[in-house]
Order: structure tokens, then C-alpha cells, then sequence
């Protein structure tokens, strides 16, 4: 029965935070999932939409990060004051989504975001900067390749949409150095936005394995084309925050344990990065853009009753590489940054 079967549709969204940049001042960061663009959750239902049907789901994403890494490897005592940075951001997410017709899905997300990060700073004190508020709104558009009411059994959707710099990516706080606090925006990763446009290209496709499994897959690639944004990384520093790229892939299957009861587990990989050099706007190499690439291992579960859909999936972290950006390259400085060593993703889908 297909309402019992296809409920692993793609799960979680890739986005973007930017990672790390080494340095003795204070650097923060975490893997490049904003939880912004594209708004397909996980597991949020079966995967079509019926034809004129909304969809509306309201999606969680918790990080907490303590660990630095320089490169690929933990490295503690490399990190902002001979430490490791504290990280925590919990975003919320809601997504509206509506089927003109059985093919097509228009999505629209709105995400909330409230980060905190703390570290040692010049002065030799551990300080925390904090920041809340809406983040980048985004739009996408899918469409199935194939006609969902003659394949059940499996398809291959494509999308394209934008994502607009409706976040802060200047909210005040304060830099510290040896001899006074100075008011200055927080760092990049705990701003809700980077201050940049960015262009969405993703798909997605399942396929029916057996009775039971399902064999899904996922990507998304958000180009941006502006090459930085109007903060500069520290006051007087002449050298801007970059607004980079970033992607996401997924890939797993999914199996029917009660198909009467509604419940679905999954398991796949996860990977999600920023590269070294944008597809267009420039700035690779004049600007801080934290270009690293993460893996996770990605178990999943999903309960639909009804018209109702809850998931919950907890992607673990396998490997991280913090490797230089060109920026880095040039100027021969520290490529470290802090990584969640798991994820919590939650998400409810409500059918209208």
C-alpha cells in the first residue's frame, strides 16, 4: 500500500552554516547546516502530495558543539585560548507546502534560530555571544519526472527555488580584547542569516527494493552569488565574512517495521559541506569562508497516522575534515573549528 511504504521521502534539510576559521582571537563554528534552504524534512510524510492538497510542517534541528578539530583531526588545544568552543543553536522551522497537481510542490519555509557560542578570548576570560531571530526565508519548487499515479514504486524529483537574506547577519553583540569589550556583530555561525542570496538546484528519488524497503537519495547544491557580506570578521580587519556555497547529500533506505501502525524506520549517510571555491560571486580567496565537509551515519524514525506525520532522526558524526580555504592558503592561518559530534532532528507534517 503506498501511503504505508514511501514514508522515508527525504529527510533532513542541508543549509548552510559556515565553519571555522582558526584563529587566537575567537573563532567559532560548526558544520554548514543553517536549517534554512532547501525546507524538505525528513521523513515528513509519504512522498507524494495529493493534487490541491497543503502540507504544513513545523521542524526542530538541535547542535551542540564542544569538540575543535584542525583539519581532520581533534585538536583541543589549538582552539580559541587553548580550548574548545561551546556551541548550541536550536532552530525551528515552519514549512507551508501546496501541490497545484499531483507532480508539483511549491514550499515555502520560515526558520527561527537562537544560538549562543562560547569561548576564551584575548583577554584570557571565557565570554558568550548570543543571537536570535528569524533567519533567510526560502522557496523551492519540485517537480516528479514521472507520473506518481502510474509509479508508486519509484520516481526522481528535481527542484529549484532561492533563498532570501530576510535573517540578520549583523546582530550586535561584542568582541573582547586584552583591554575592553567592543560592541561588533556575533560571529557568522550564530547569526540566523549570511546576508546573501543564494540560488537552490536539488533532487531527490526512491525506489522500491523489496516488499518493504525502500532505497532512498537526496542532494541539494545553494550557489550564492554575492561573494561576502558588509561585516568584516574583526573590526578594522579589512577582510570580510564570505556568503559561500554549501551542499548536502543523503543517502539510505527505509523499511515498513508495522505497516498497519504507520511505522517507518530508516538508515543512510548523510554529508554535508562548504567547498573551497563558489560556482559564481568569487571571494575564495579574499574572504572567511569555512570550507570543511562532514559525514554522518543517519537513523531514523517515522510514525504516520492518518493525516499526521512525526520523524525524529539523530545523524551521528563519522568524520569531519576543516580543510584550508584558499583565503587560508594565501595567508598560511589556522584551519580549525568546533563539530557537533551528533544532530537532533524532529519534525510534525499535518495534511490539509
Amino acid at each position: 500500500m503506498r501511503s504505508r511504504l514511501l514514508r522515508l521521502t527525504i529527510a533532513a534539510t542541508c543549509a548552510a552554516v559556515p565553519l571555522v576559521i582558526g584563529t587566537r582571537a575567537s573563532a567559532q563554528g560548526c558544520e554548514p547546516i543553517r536549517f534554512s534552504t532547501p525546507v524538505s524534512l525528513g521523513g515528513a510524510g509519504e512522498a507524494y502530495q495529493r493534487e490541491r492538497e497543503w502540507r504544513i510542517t513545523l521542524g526542530y534541528r538541535r547542535l551542540y558543539s564542544n569538540e575543535w578539530f584542525v583539519g581532520t583531526e581533534s585538536a583541543a588545544a589549538r582552539g580559541p585560548g587553548g580550548q574548545s568552543p561551546v556551541l548550541n543553536i536550536n532552530t525551528v522551522i515552519a514549512d507551508v507546502s501546496f501541490a497545484p497537481n499531483a507532480r508539483i510542490q511549491l514550499h515555502l519555509g520560515i526558520p527561527y534560530s537562537r544560538g549562543s557560542s562560547t569561548s576564551i578570548w584575548p583577554d584570557r576570560l571565557s565570554h558568550t555571544q548570543s543571537v536570535s531571530g528569524i533567519g533567510d526565508i526560502s522557496a523551492v519548487a519540485e517537480a516528479w519526472l514521472l507520473s506518481p499515479t502510474t509509479h508508486s514504486n519509484g520516481n526522481l524529483s528535481l527542484g529549484l527555488g532561492f533563498k532570501a537574506p530576510t535573517g540578520s547577519h549583523s546582530a550586535s553583540s561584542f568582541v573582547y580584547t586584552p583591554a575592553a569589550a567592543i560592541p561588533y556583530p556575533a560571529d557568522q555561525t550564530v547569526q540566523p542569516g549570511d546576508g546573501g542570496w543564494g540560488i537552490i538546484v536539488q533532487g531527490q528519488g526512491f525506489q522500491k527494493l523489496t516488499e518493504r524497503l525502500y532505497g532512498y537519495a537526496f542532494g541539494s547544491y545553494m550557489a550564492s552569488p554575492k561573494a561576502h557580506g558588509d561585516v568584516q570578521f574583526r573590526p578594522g580587519s579589512g577582510v570580510y565574512w564570505s556568503v559561500p556555497d554549501i551542499y548536502s547529500a543523503r543517502v539510505g533506505a527505509a523499511f515498513s517495521v508495522l505497516p498497519d501502525q504507520g511505522l517507518t524506520m530508516s538508515l543512510g549517510g548523510r554529508m554535508d559541506g562548504i567547498p573551497l571555491r563558489d560556482v559564481f560571486g568569487g571571494g575564495d580567496d579574499d574572504t572567511i569562508k569555512r570550507t570543511s565537509r562532514v559525514m554522518f551515519v543517519d537513523p531514523g524514525v517515522s510514525l504516520t497516522r492518518g493525516k499526521h506525520n512525526i520523524t525524529v532522526s539523530a545523524p551521528w558524526r563519522v568524520s569531519v575534515d576543516r580543510f584550508k580555504s584558499l583565503y587560508e592558503q594565501k595567508n598560511n592561518t589556522l584551519n580549525g573549528g568546533g563539530f557537533a559530534k551528533h544532530l537532533i532532528f524532529a519534525s510534525y507534517s499535518l495534511r490539509i
